[in-house]
């Protein structure tokens, strides 16, 4: 049983990191932006009341409340949830929306600490976390890609 479970992690990681070091085609790309929004959907202890039901797999992440795609390629290039009653923390999964130039979580009960994950996001070129419950430093990545 053991080495069962052994083959299938390793199965796993294999599969994950071969994922993570090619190129994503345009169906992988939206898989990990629709995995990253519902992994940051999870990491929310208040969804905001009936805000974040449409974050489903029934339907399109670009249709989902909150999340703005680009008309042509489909990638999300806001997520816009202002004064939405969200409490928890804030998702390191975020920094895998790589075409995300704007993030828009203002007014919520977010805590925590800001992810340096989000650094990883080069199109970024506004952020608004204010009035949360945030701790610690912005991390000095988040910054290196704004002007």
């Amino acid at each position: 049983m053991h080495l069962f479970m052994a083959r299938t992690l390793t199965f796993i990681l294999l599969l994950l990191s071969s994922l993570l070091l090619s190129p994503a085609t345009g169906d992988e790309a939206a898989a990990i932006e629709e995995l990253a929004l519902l992994s940051f959907k999870s990491s929310l202890l208040s969804h905001g009341g009936s805000l974040l039901t449409s974050w489903n797999k029934s339907s399109h992440h670009c249709t989902w409340q909150g999340v703005v795609c680009s008309h042509h390629q489909d990638k999300v290039v806001k997520l816009l949830l202002l004064s939405s009653n969200l409490s928890g923390i804030i998702s390191p999964s975020l920094g895998n929306l790589s075409f995300l130039k704007i993030l828009d979580l203002n007014g919520n009960h977010l805590s925590g600490e800001i992810p340096p994950e989000l650094g990883r996001l080069s199109r970024l070129r506004w952020m608004n976390l204010s009035s949360n419950f945030l701790q610690g430093k912005i991390p000095v990545a988040i910054g290196a890609y704004m002007y």
